[in-house]
C-alpha cells in the first residue's frame, strides 16, 4: 500500500529565513548572556574590591586623625613640666601651654587636666578656627556616668595608658585622647590625666574625602537608616554590597553612634543587561543580518577576546597601561571606560598610600621604609654603573636634654630645621635625605670622592651653626649641633661580599657613635 503521508517542505528562502532567525537569536542570546553570567560579575567584582579598598582608605584617614591628637595629647601628658603641675598648681604653667594661639597650632577646641579622682583641675574650651570659648560638661560624670569610659586604666609602673575614641558633647561629636599624666620618663605616682578634645566638624571630613578621593558628608538623623546599612568604623565587613554610598558609624565607649559619615563611592551601582546601546545594536543587527557572520567576527568575538585578553594581561602588572576604548559595541566601550576608570582610582589611591607609608609626617622627607627602598635603587646602581655610594649618618647632640628643656613642640620645630637644610644638601638626583628615626637622620650620596666628602660633612657642620637653634642645656654648644658617622661602599664589597644593608647602617652608626665620643659636632668616616 502507498504511504500518503509526505513531509511538509519548505522554499530555500524561507529555510534561509529561519536559519538567519535562529543564528539572531542565537547571536542575541551569546552576547545578553556573555554580558549576565561573565561580563557583569567581573565588573561586580572589581567594584566591590573598590567599595573595600575606598572603605580601607576612609579608617586609615580617621586612624591617622586620632593618632595627631594622641601625639600631642601624649606629649603634653608626659612631660615633667605637666607632672608638677598637678601637684603645684602653678599659674605659669597654665599662663604659658593654655593661650588661645595654643589651641590653633594644635588644632584642638578642648584641653582637661583631672586628678585621679576625676576631679578637674583645670579645663579650658576654645574653638581653634572660631576663636571663641566653649564650655564642656563631659566631665560630670554623675550626669554623665558613660564618659568615664574613657579613662584608661592608671599605673604606677612605668607607662602612659592612652585612650582613643570619640564622644558626644554639647558642642556636637568629638575626637578625644585621654593619657595618665606622667613625668618625662613616664614613671612617678598616679595624679590624674589630661584629655584633649577636637570638634568633628567641617575640615574633618574634608580632609577624609582628600585622603580617599571620595565625597563623604555627616549623616542625619541617624534613625532612618536601617541597621543593616551601617558599619562600625575600623571594622571589615565580610562582604561588600555594592550601592552608591556606605554609612560609618563613629561610636562611643559605650558602642553608642556619635556621628554616620556618609561615604559616596567613585562606583557605585552596576550597569544595566538591557540598555538603549544594546536595543540599538540588536535592531542594527537585524537589519543587516545577511552580514552576520562578517560582523560577529569583527565586532564581537574578536573585540570581546581582545579587551578579555588585555585585562587578563593588566591582573599582574603594577604599572597600568588604560584600555582602549574605542568600541563599536556600546557596552564594549562601556565595559572598557569602567575598567580603566577602576584601575585609575586604584591606582591614585595606592600611591597616596604609597606616599603616606615612605614619608615622614613631621618632617615630609623619606621615612625609615622609603629609605631601605632608595638604598637598594642605590646599591644596584652603584652595581650597574660600577660607581661608590655613601651612606650618612648624622644624630644631633642632646636631643632629649632639648626636648626636655623646651618641650616637645619647639622640639619638632628644630627636627624640621635640621631636616630642611641637610635636604638642601642633596643636590643630585640621585642624592636622598630621610629621617632614619628620632633625631637621626641619613643622607645617601652618590659617586662622591672621600675629599668632597669630607668637605661636604664640614659644610653641614657649618650649616647648622650658621642654623643657630639655641640649645641651653647642651654642653658641646650654646646651639644644636650634629655628630655624623659616613662609610662609602664600592661595588666589589657589593658583588664579592654581598654586604647587607643593615651591615652598611650598622657601620655608619658605629661611625657615628665614635665622632660623639670624639666631643660631638664633628664627623667619622669609616674606609
Amino acid at each position: 500500500m502507498k504511504n500518503n503521508v509526505s513531509m511538509k517542505t519548505i522554499t530555500f528562502k524561507q529555510l534561509q529565513l529561519r536559519l538567519l532567525l535562529f543564528l539572531f537569536v542565537l547571536f542575541t542570546s551569546a552576547v545578553f548572556s556573555y554580558r549576565h553570567f561573565i561580563e557583569l560579575p567581573h565588573l561586580k567584582q572589581s567594584i566591590s574590591k573598590l567599595s573595600e579598598r575606598e572603605l580601607d582608605t576612609l579608617t586609615y584617614g580617621i586612624k591617622s586623625k586620632l593618632d595627631l591628637l594622641f601625639r600631642v595629647n601624649f606629649d603634653y601628658a608626659v612631660w615633667t613640666s605637666t607632672y608638677e603641675f598637678i601637684r603645684t598648681l602653678d599659674q605659669e604653667y597654665i599662663e604659658e601651654n593654655t593661650v588661645d594661639n595654643t589651641f590653633f597650632s594644635l588644632g584642638i577646641d578642648g584641653i582637661f587636666y583631672l586628678d585621679e579622682n576625676l576631679k578637674p583641675i583645670f579645663t579650658k574650651g576654645f574653638h581653634h578656627t572660631k576663636r571663641i570659648d566653649l564650655k564642656f560638661s563631659f566631665y560630670e560624670f554623675d550626669k554623665y556616668p558613660v564618659n568615664a569610659m574613657i579613662f584608661p586604666e592608671p599605673i604606677i609602673s612605668n607607662g602612659a595608658p592612652n585612650k582613643l575614641g570619640f564622644i558626644n558633647t554639647q558642642h556636637g561629636p568629638a575626637m578625644f585622647s585621654t593619657t595618665q599624666i606622667r613625668d618625662s620618663h613616664m614613671n612617678g605616682e598616679n595624679r590624674g590625666y589630661l584629655v584633649m578634645i577636637q570638634l568633628l566638624e567641617k575640615p574633618f571630613i574634608t580632609d577624609l574625602s582628600r585622603i580617599t578621593l571620595t565625597e563623604i558628608n555627616y549623616q542625619s538623623p541617624i534613625n532612618n537608616i536601617p541597621d543593616s546599612d551601617l558599619i562600625s568604623w575600623g571594622v571589615k565587613p565580610e562582604q561588600i554590597t555594592i550601592s552608591p554610598f556606605s554609612y560609618i558609624v563613629l561610636e562611643d565607649a559605650k558602642g553608642k553612634a556619635v556621628s554616620i559619615l556618609k561615604m559616596k563611592h567613585a562606583i557605585g551601582k552596576i550597569p544595566n543587561l538591557i540598555n538603549q546601546q544594546s536595543v540599538f545594536f540588536t535592531a542594527l543587527i537585524s537589519v543587516l543580518i545577511y552580514l552576520v557572520y562578517l560582523v560577529l567576527v569583527m565586532t564581537i568575538i574578536d573585540p570581546v577576546k581582545k579587551l578579555a585578553k588585555e585585562i587578563k594581561e593588566r591582573e599582574g602588572i603594577q604599572k597600568f597601561c588604560p584600555l582602549n576604548e574605542s568600541f563599536i559595541v556600546a557596552e564594549l566601550a562601556l565595559v572598557s571606560q569602567n575598567v580603566n576608570k577602576l584601575m585609575l582610582t586604584v591606582q591614585e589611591q595606592n600611591k597616596i598610600l604609597s606616599e603616606q607609608a615612605n614619608t615622614d609626617p613631621l618632617t615630609k622627607i623619606l621615612n625609615r621604609r622609603g629609605l631601605i627602598n632608595a638604598l637598594e635603587i642605590h646599591k644596584k646602581l652603584c652595581i650597574r654603573n660600577n660607581i661608590t655610594f655613601t651612606v650618612v649618618m648624622a644624630d644631633i647632640d642632646h636631643f632629649k636634654a632639648y626636648n626636655d628643656a623646651l618641650g616637645h613642640i619647639q622640639g619638632d620645630v628644630a627636627l624640621s630645621s635640621v631636616a630642611d637644610m641637610l635636604n638642601q644638601e642633596c643636590h643630585r638626583s640621585t642624592d636622598i635625605c630621610a629621617r632614619y628615626g628620632g633625631e637621626e637622620f641619613v643622607l645617601l650620596l652618590t659617586g662622591i670622592s672621600s675629599e668632597d666628602l669630607d668637605k661636604k660633612l664640614n659644610h653641614i657642620i657649618n650649616k647648622i651653626q650658621q642654623l643657630a637653634i639655641p640649645h641651653p642645656d647642651s654642653p658641646t654648644a650654646d646651639y644644636i649641633t650634629v655628630s655624623m658617622g659616613a662609610v662609602t661602599i664600592k661595588p666589589t664589597e657589593i658583588v664579592d661580599f654581598d654586604i647587607a644593608l643593615s651591615a652598611v647602617f650598622k657601620i655608619a652608626d658605629n661611625a657615628m657613635y665614635q665622632a660623639k665620643h670624639s666631643g660631638r659636632n664633628c664627623f667619622v668616616v669609616r674606609e
